[in-house]
């Protein structure tokens, strides 16, 4: 097991009358560090992206490590509700890609008659949940006086360090029902900036798979499938490593099973193996690689004791050691979906979302040194 020290906790936001909610986080070129997050107000009970319209990006920065953070704002701008969790990463040409998967949302009455001429359209319905599969009666049935259908995957792009994303490219998913996950694009040594998603139009999600851009995110390959879903296993949220050169380890949330699930692709992304569990209990898992070449997971654990996780493994992710824990003392299980960076060797930033004990939802992050 690795020697580690737990450091102090730092808020990163807070908002009494809001839901701040499941972030990712970077490291800047120039050395600023900035976080992604959900937006929302506050509900009881509380709603996540897949069943509230109001939810927009944030994008809040530090210019001094963590300690003191700027007042946030909304990206890629104000318009920009329904959106799923963000993204971020800097790329190596300077260039900062914000990810959104967005839903279409619709007033009941406009969703008649788009779902008229054809479009895919759910209600959530109180014995079912969401359901595209759903007669003409029952639209008085629904929950919510909103529907839910397609909008798109998409990446923006800032030249700035993030302050501007002034270029919006919408990716093509191919044949498959769109593409979501919590985590941001990645780099690979090949130049490819690569991203791997799943089908996400709840609970209809089947595929996941992989794209790809040669040119920092402007245009993308068609789709490879990494995984198809198994009459038990129900697979999603997925974040990739390249663990050695062409050599590309997928990390799986798992329905509702608790442990995270892997497979691995040899080939840059073209084939991968079938998936296998994991001895990392919680999910989903964000995955980085440290400057000393161990890969490192971070995950949220929903169940007592409540908090966060990180662990290493040594090869590639065929293995991993004992869990190293941020926090355990969190109250319930509104908390997770972390994302690390490393700031200097060893030197961990984990980042996070959890309830406070005034029962506010807010985005935080935890030092963490490796010995």
């Amino acid at each position: 097991m690795s020697e580690y020290t737990v450091e102090k906790t730092v808020m990163i936001h807070k908002d009494e009358f809001a839901y701040i909610s499941h972030p990712s986080i970077c490291v800047l070129e120039n050395g600023d560090w900035l976080a992604a997050f959900n937006h929302s107000r506050r509900r009881d009970p509380r709603m996540h992206p897949p069943t509230d319209p109001l939810f927009r990006t944030l994008l809040c920065r530090s210019s001094d490590e963590g300690a003191l953070w700027q007042a946030p704002y909304f990206a890629p701008d104000f318009d920009w509700s329904g959106t799923e969790c963000p993204g971020i990463a800097q790329l190596s040409d300077g260039t900062v890609v914000l990810t959104q998967f967005r839903f279409g949302w619709y007033p009941l009455g406009l969703a008649k008659k788009r779902r008229a001429v054809g479009e895919p359209i759910s209600i959530f319905l109180p014995e079912r949940g969401w359901t595209e599969a759903f007669t003409e009666e029952e639209w008085g049935r629904s929950r919510h006086t909103w529907a839910r259908g397609y909008h798109g995957l998409y990446v923006h792009l800032s030249t700035d360090g993030g302050y501007l994303f002034d270029q919006t490219v919408k990716i093509d998913t191919g044949n498959f029902r769109d593409g979501y996950t919590r985590t941001p694009v990645k780099e690979l040594s090949d130049g490819r900036v690569a991203y791997a998603v799943t089908e996400h139009h709840p609970p209809s999600n089947r595929f996941t798979y992989l794209v790809a851009s040669e040119d920092k995110g402007r245009t993308w390959a068609p789709p490879t499938v990494i995984v198809d879903d198994e009459p038990d296993r129900v697979f999603g949220e997925p974040d990739i490593a390249e663990v050695a050169p062409g050599e590309l380890f997928c990390i799986l949330r798992c329905g509702k099973r608790v442990f995270l699930h892997g497979c691995r692709s040899k080939d840059g992304g073209r084939t991968w193996s079938k998936p296998e569990i994991t001895s990392l209990d919680g999910h989903p898992g964000h995955l980085l690689i440290l400057t000393d070449g161990r890969l490192l997971c971070t995950f949220g654990r929903r169940k007592a004791p409540f908090g966060i996780r990180v662990a290493l493994s040594a090869d590639g992710g065929r293995t991993w050691g004992t869990d190293i824990v941020v926090r355990d003392d969190l109250p319930n299980g509104d908390l997770g979906y972390p994302t690390t960076i490393e700031v200097a060797p060893g030197e961990l930033f984990v980042c996070y979302y959890g309830q406070e004990s005034d029962g506010v939802t807010c985005v935080q992050g935890t030092y963490v040194t490796l010995r």
